[in-house]
Order: C-alpha cells, then sequence, then structure tokens
C-alpha cells in the first residue's frame, strides 16, 4: 500500500476500534450543544440590552459635559432643558444671557431617546425646574438626577453637581 492509500484511504483499526466519530456521536454533541445555547441565549440577550443602556447613559453624560465644556470656553451661558413629555432634553447656547432663546443663537432641539428606555427623576435628588443652566465658570445652577431604566429592571443614573457643575454616571 502506498503511503497516500495508507493516508487518506479507508480508516485503520486502532487498538480501541475505529477511528474517527460516528453519526450518532455527532449528533448528540450537536443536540448539547443547542440545549446548552437555548439557555444561554436571555442571559445574552439580557446582557446586551444593559450594555446598550449603559451606552445611552454615557453618550448623555458626555453631550452634557461638552455643553458645560462650551459655557467655560466660549464664557456665556448655556441651557439644558428637560421636556418633561417624553423625558428628551435639549440645549442652547444664551449668547446674551438673558434665559430667553433667540433665533441667532446656537441650539440643538433635542436628543431623542429608544423608546425602550425610561427616563425618570430621581426620587432623592430631582431636578427642581424644566431647565440647567450651566455657567462660565463651570458650575450649574441646580443638582438633579435622571435615572434611565430599560425593559429589564437594569438602571443607570446621571447627575449634575450644582457647585462644580460635574456631570457623574452611576
Amino acid at each position: 500500500m502506498t503511503f497516500h492509500a495508507r493516508r487518506f484511504g479507508r480508516r485503520e483499526e486502532t487498538r480501541w476500534g475505529h477511528a474517527g466519530f460516528t453519526l450518532v456521536e455527532i449528533m448528540v454533541v450537536i443536540v448539547i450543544f443547542g440545549i446548552v445555547s437555548a439557555m444561554a441565549l436571555p442571559g445574552f440577550n439580557k446582557f446586551m440590552r444593559s450594555i446598550d443602556l449603559n451606552s445611552e447613559v454615557n453618550q448623555a453624560a458626555t453631550r452634557l459635559r461638552v455643553i458645560r465644556q462650551r459655557a467655560i470656553t466660549e464664557n456665556n451661558n448655556y441651557i439644558v432643558w428637560w421636556a418633561w413629555w417624553n423625558k428628551d432634553w435639549g440645549w442652547w447656547d444664551d449668547d446674551n444671557n438673558d434665559g430667553m432663546w433667540q433665533s441667532t443663537e446656537k441650539w440643538d432641539g433635542g436628543q431623542v431617546k429608544p423608546s425602550w428606555i425610561t427616563v425618570t427623576d430621581s426620587g432623592t435628588n430631582p431636578f427642581s425646574g424644566g431647565w440647567v443652566l450651566f455657567l462660565p465658570n463651570g458650575s450649574a445652577t441646580e443638582s438633579g438626577t435622571k435615572i434611565y431604566t430599560n425593559s429589564d429592571g437594569y438602571s443607570r443614573s446621571l447627575s449634575i453637581i450644582r457647585p462644580t457643575g460635574i456631570v457623574t454616571v452611576q
């Protein structure tokens, strides 16, 4: 027999029997893999939804930090408003520091959140009004916390601290 025939020909007998797997053995492994995958999938989906919520909260915090930094850099007030009816928010650059939006002032009409996120005020540290003012010294006019929650009950909080204007995520 040639080397090629010995290597790629029919299976050779070993000391314990035939080399390779039978169809039944392969099917058992596939069934076990399917059962384990079916058990792990709901937990994986829940994990992915928590990652998505983290991403949304971190994006909101980053936008608020940029707004605060613009107030410092441009040496004028920036106003962040909360839309209570749909829990979205936006901002405008209050160039003349009068607290009123004029058509010449830069603005962002609102950050729309995904429908699967619920945003509520914190029970212990709610925002008192519908807006927060970031001042040129970096501070904010009020402190408060918004709670972001998904359908699985996973939640993250986004806070603004008044004396420093720092935005935190917990």
